[in-house]
């Protein structure tokens, strides 16, 4: 019978682990290791060290493990210093179990550390590394000197005790992206995009690649009747860098709408010190404050875009201005309600249409530089005719200021003149969430001819590309070529978005369908080959290059051509006079696709151009002017 005091080797291994103190140090080691790690996470940042440099300390903490562990066990750190432990009790297998274990550890460890970094691409090939896409593997590191041309606000998040201001993080978020719409150089990914981003798990570089921006702008408010904290973050979405952070604390904040004026301000100092001043304006701290808390409110139902939502947010509305009669955007707010609301009703009342123009034109009366009362009223004014028929009669010709406008380009003595009549101004995307509700809705109602339908869906899904959506972009031209398949736009378009999506053979057969749908109008067979080449030699520079080709094909054939399609490729591929000079050309031309740079990407790189500035400048004016003097209601309204 066997001594019971006798221990098995592994139970001589363990009582031998605790002489040496060998699981104290490891506990000590992964203590120590966790604290670094938020170290690092908050300080590489701030000196524009991205994820690589987290994975790599990462890396290290995990492949010291085994050799720190056998350093544990074979010395002690006592009041002498380092001295080498004594061997113990253990019999002569103790050695062989020790090192057994201390190898599985070792191999387990490095093993997992070795697939983690594996899968980061560390050890790829560089011809590996050339064939997968760029934004993938490599991130361009945060450059303070290089200028934002691109943003996009994420929705903001609710901190507050009672977690029963969601309306009031709307509001701000709202403002953050009206005012940031305002600057010329910069391009604003649209509210409607970024809200499907509020519950992703995302990281911020995919969100960057999937909304092809810059800067990311994270936050959240905190507020109790005594209390209101914003904080903003500034990220740069390649590298996932943090950039800068913004932080208000205030007390008792009674004027709401000067707060978030103030706020928007900030931020916008901290994208870009050299905007217009004018476009900030703050709200005016005479407007009550309960009509400010009402108006925020409606603006939050509204938003929902539901019929209960457009009651609800008439109510508020006209609680605002009951309030506050001088109150222009709450009366703007009102106008939009009941716009929709009637719209909703399926059975559009004339009178109450016609009576939220009226509202809408009150409110322009009453602050003719708010962005939002004017693109209510202009939204209003455009498509009422067509809902109500001959109840408004229109002017026959539009007034002077209307019809032209001169534009002068920076750098250059000669004048432009523009006929505003040419260009579609519903091209423009919408800068306020109250102006694209009624967009929306009114696009969705209107009778329109079979040309006018799929123009609306080309908009559309140019609004979408711009927006990184490709593939709800890629649906909507599917249903415009199967309408018209003569539409040589919605095809062109439909191959941009495959490309731009990453889908080149996807692109090459979109090319294929229009050849087969239309052989004798648009492409041949050469065409599609050389398109097919240029994907697989170039990528998109490749598709850019042959696109451009194309044009000017057509342009030397006498063909009809687009300008602003030639300035668009010359922009893709970096010659920015020439696309300036083909853009100018298109607006002086009235192209309705002038309307739509401020929000495609492809222009980013020129935003910061003075010339381009007063293209979006001009384009912006003829967005918010009606198109020919505003009307009456009968009545008077």
């Amino acid at each position: 019978m066997s001594d019971p005091t006798e221990r098995s080797g592994l139970g001589e291994f363990f009582a031998e682990m605790s002489r040496r103190h060998v699981g104290r140090f490891a506990l000590a080691y992964a203590a120590t290791a966790f604290v670094l790690l938020q170290l690092v996470e908050i300080v590489f940042p701030a000196f524009g060290i991205g994820e690589g440099g987290v994975r790599l300390v990462v890396a290290v903490a995990a492949l010291g493990f085994p050799p720190a562990l056998i350093g544990a066990w074979m010395y002690d750190i006592g009041r002498t210093g380092v001295t080498r432990t004594g061997g113990g009790p253990g019999g002569p297998h103790l050695r062989a179990v020790a090192l057994g274990s201390l190898l599985i550890v070792t191999v387990l460890v490095t093993g997992g550390a070795g697939l983690y970094l594996a899968r980061q691409g560390v050890f790829a090939t560089e011809a590996v590394q050339s064939r997968s896409p760029a934004p993938e593997i490599r991130a361009a590191a945060y450059d303070p000197s290089q200028p934002i041309s691109s943003i996009a606000v994420l929705p903001l998040n609710d901190y507050s005790p009672s977690g029963d201001q969601a309306y009031f993080a709307s509001s701000m978020h709202e403002e953050l992206i009206a005012k940031l719409s305002q600057i010329e150089q910069i391009r604003v990914v649209s509210r409607t995009t970024v809200m499907r981003y509020q519950a992703d798990s995302l990281t911020a570089p995919e969100i960057g690649r999937q909304l092809g921006v810059d800067v990311l702008v994270e936050g959240s408010i905190t507020r109790t009747p005594e209390r209101t904290r914003v904080t903003l973050q500034l990220i740069h979405a390649p590298s996932d860098s943090h950039i800068r952070t913004l932080q208000w604390d205030r007390e008792d904040v009674e004027d709401v709408l000067a707060f978030q004026t103030e706020v928007a301000h900030e931020l916008v100092e901290a994208v870009d010190t050299q905007h217009d001043e004018t476009v900030f304006r703050t709200a005016s701290s005479e407007i009550a404050p309960e009509a400010q808390e009402s108006y925020i409110r409606g603006r939050y139902e509204y938003d929902r875009g539901t019929p209960e939502g457009y009651r609800m947010a008439l109510q508020y509305f006209e609680e605002a201005v009951a309030q506050d009669p001088d109150f222009a955007q709450a009366l703007a707010g009102m106008a939009g309600a009941r716009f929709l609301g009637t719209l909703e009703s399926g059975v559009p009342v004339e009178g109450e249409l016609l009576r939220a123009y009226g509202e809408a034109e009150a409110a322009v009366d009453l602050d003719s530089t708010s962005v939002e009362t004017r693109e209510v009223f202009a939204l209003i004014e455009r498509n009422l005719p067509r809902l109500v028929g001959d109840a408004m009669a229109m002017a026959e010709q539009p007034s002077e200021g209307h019809v032209v406008t001169v534009m002068r380009m920076p750098g250059s003595a000669d004048s432009i003149v523009i006929d505003t009549r040419a260009l579609d101004s519903a091209w423009a995307a919408p800068l306020t969430s109250l102006g694209e509700r009624i967009q929306t809705q009114v696009r969705s109602r209107l009778d329109m001819t079979d040309s006018q339908s799929v123009r609306r869906m080309v908009f559309d899904a140019r609004q979408l590309l711009a927006a990184g959506r490709y593939h709800e972009a890629e649906a909507v031209l599917g249903s415009a070529v199967e309408a018209s398949p003569d539409d040589a736009a919605a095809w062109d378009l439909l191959i941009r978005t495959q490309v731009s999506g990453g889908d080149d053979a996807g692109a090459t057969d979109a090319a294929r369908r229009w050849l087969a749908a239309r052989p004798d109008h648009g492409l041949d067979e050469s065409d599609v080959i050389a398109l097919e080449n240029a994907l697989e030699a170039s990528g998109a520079d490749g598709y850019w290059r042959w696109r451009l080709a194309h044009l000017e094909e057509e342009e030397e054939s006498g063909a009809p051509s687009s300008s602003f399609e030639v300035a668009t490729a010359h922009a893709a591929l970096g010659d920015d006079e020439r696309a300036l000079e083909y853009l100018v050309r298109a607006l002086r031309d009235g192209e309705p696709g002038v309307m739509s740079v401020r929000t495609d990407p492809v222009w980013d790189d020129l935003r910061s151009d003075p010339r381009l500035r007063e293209v979006v400048r001009q384009a912006q004016r003829v967005r918010l002017s009606p198109n020919r003097p505003p009307p009456r209601p009968p009545g008077g309204g």
